[in-house]
């Protein structure tokens, strides 16, 4: 039989299906729901966007929870649901939908009932609320190229034959998820309206949202606030955010963008699994916080009848000074560097010596750009006077002794730890290595660097390792998805461990950080699961961690070299490693000192 005559008879078949409707109102017919673009970690900590599946036939995702006893009845029907389909094509997720579910109890479903899926974790039961899910256990079937939801409903009844007479009744007339999933196995255009079927399970409730329906968030006492705690910072005229958050207006007008940007997890740029340590310079937005914007945007961000706008610019709400610490103990001038309108440009490698006439050592520092708009990234070394090796980031940087780095998300003042500083020899030079990408107009770029001192010598000695497979032996091959990578280092000495920074370019995936104690037990101490260049900040350990000697330090990590990571400049390009940001880099770095 022919494609044509296969949709024909399929068409004639769902018209059918609409007139027997009158009589059995089982299944149900709808337009297609459009769903928008999503993101969620899974329990293993690893992050799951629609968009991404785009090369998948169709995208299925199970409700489940803990708690819910039919749900975890059915769990062998949604296996081998899985086994009849997924060779075919056909991504199969779980999805925590209960309000209190939690990594732990999701991980414990998963590890008893041996589940064998990801469980995204949708805490703030957003992306269950645009699916339309009101069922734990009910199934969605996305075609996640066109963004629509082709089946909601429960499973099939021929995979009910475990169940009592009573409940295959109440499923009569519910076949049609095989169906569905047997026209996009195929290749069958589907029908254009989405099929609905009944699910037997448990009801669902959304107490966040049931709220906000009664009452929208306040944008004064409740929205505001949140935007100038988590985003304003970046959102200001002439900051590194695309748009200042200086008023309601300018809020409501970019709303739509808020939304798709918090639900695709893209802002706030934190990056780190919450659930991996807690890092003070992470910008966390709670599911709380989440919903609070989210529900407010859809109900037509309304202003409300508060006070002033909390927004508006206010003399305390002025940008801050430009050294931040105060005027810095010395201050080292960069030589000017004029960046082109257009064109590639190879990294400037500058060394200024230091006029100390003594020992120094430094407590804090600060780099300020001469125009953002320019200069990406640089790092910034104490090395002896006239030294002229030049830096190679990642491979011979670790024979310096590393000051501080300039990165997008990594732009206020550092102070290191109390008790510790980096060691200033007299008669050493501060090198740097400045990345700088054009941006359609030539400009001048004058950067400084602040140095503040320790009024008293420091206990240790502050110090950054660079972890690096090689920027030699990357070899990422055109389309690839995910390109694993992985690099190891055991610290031979007892070390007090404060920060971490993965560091790859365009095609960077993910990456995560792990120790290996001595005696064989492990713990994750890091993970970026949604790693973007754009953002390359240390994360500053809240609690530090004390690594005995002997401690292996582990980085693994991915490269998506395909059309689906809107970053990449060439799907079609083998990449290899380099210093520009087409070429590639795995590096993990460590800011530590030594006990003892």
């Amino acid at each position: 039989m022919t494609l044509p005559a296969r949709r024909i008879i399929r068409q004639i078949l769902i018209i059918s299906a609409g007139f027997l409707l009158q009589f059995n109102s089982t299944v149900t017919l709808g337009k297609l729901p459009k769903v928008d673009n999503f993101a969620l970690l899974d329990q293993q900590g690893r992050q799951h966007e629609l968009r991404k599946y785009g090369n998948s036939k169709a995208l299925v995702l199970i409700s489940v929870a803990s708690a819910c006893e039919p749900s975890i009845e059915n769990l062998p029907e949604y296996q081998l649901l899985r086994t009849t389909w997924e060779r075919q094509g056909i991504d199969f997720l779980g999805i925590a939908v209960a309000p209190d579910e939690s990594l732990e109890s999701a991980r414990l479903l998963d590890e008893l009932y041996h589940f064998g899926l990801p469980i995204l974790l949708d805490s703030s039961q957003l992306v269950t609320e645009g699916l339309g899910i009101e069922k734990i256990g009910e199934i969605v079937v996305l075609d996640p190229g066109k963004q629509k939801i082709l089946y909601r409903g429960g499973l099939d009844v021929e995979s009910q034959a475990n169940r009592s007479e009573s409940h295959r009744q109440e499923m009569r007339g519910s076949q049609t998820l095989a169906a569905v999933l047997n026209d996009v196995a195929q290749g069958i255009d589907h029908q254009l309206e989405m099929v609905s079927a009944p699910t037997v399970g448990c009801p669902l409730n959304f107490p966040q949202k049931d709220l906000h329906m009664k009452m929208a968030p306040d944008y004064v006492g409740e929205v505001a606030p949140i935007l100038n705690a988590k985003c304003v910072s970046c959102h200001v005229e002439g900051g590194i955010g695309p748009f200042p958050m200086d008023s309601h207006k300018m809020v409501q007008g970019w709303s739509p963008m808020i939304k798709e940007v918090l639900m695709s997890r893209r802002m706030p740029p934190v990056q780190v699994d919450p659930h991996v340590n807690h890092f003070s310079n992470a910008r966390y937005l709670s599911p709380a916080e989440l919903q609070t914007l989210v529900h407010w945007i859809d109900a037509g961000s309304p202003r409300g009848e508060g006070g002033p706008d909390p927004l508006t610019r206010r003399p305390e709400l002025e940008p801050r000074p430009v050294w931040q610490l105060g005027e810095p103990d010395y201050i080292v001038d960069v030589p000017a560097f004029t960046v082109p309108a257009t064109g590639v440009l190879d990294y400037e490698n500058v060394t200024i010596n230091l006029p100390f006439s003594e020992d120094v050592w430094v407590k804090s520092v600060q780099h300020l750009p001469g125009d953002r708009r320019v200069l990406h990234h640089l790092l910034s070394f104490i090395v002896p006077a006239d030294y002229d090796e030049r830096i190679i980031e990642g491979e011979n940087d670790r024979y310096r002794e590393f000051l501080e780095g300039y990165a997008p998300g990594k732009e206020e003042a550092s102070s290191f730890p109390e008790g510790t500083g980096v060691f200033v020899p007299e008669g050493s030079a501060v090198q740097m290595s400045l990345h700088y990408t054009t941006f359609g107009k030539e400009v001048v770029d004058q950067t400084q660097l602040g140095l503040y001192f320790a009024e008293v010598v420091p206990k240790h000695q502050y110090s950054t390792y660079a972890l690096s497979h090689g920027g030699t032996s990357i070899e990422i091959p055109p389309g690839v998805a995910e390109h694993k990578m992985s690099a190891s280092h055991v610290f031979d000495d007892e070390i007090m461990l404060h920060g971490l920074r993965p560091h790859m370019h365009f095609r960077g995936k993910y990456m995560r950080f792990r120790v290996v104690y001595p005696d064989g037990t492990q713990d994750d101490v890091l993970n970026v699961p949604d790693y973007n260049f754009n953002w390359q900040p240390t994360y500053r350990l809240s609690e530090p961690m004390l690594l005995p000697a002997g401690s292996r330090m582990m980085i693994e990590g991915a490269f998506d070299n395909s059309e689906y990571n809107l970053g990449n400049p060439d799907p079609g390009a083998t990449v290899r490693g380099g210093a520009q940001s087409w070429d590639e880099m795995f590096i993990g770095y460590f800011s530590y000192y030594k006990t003892r």
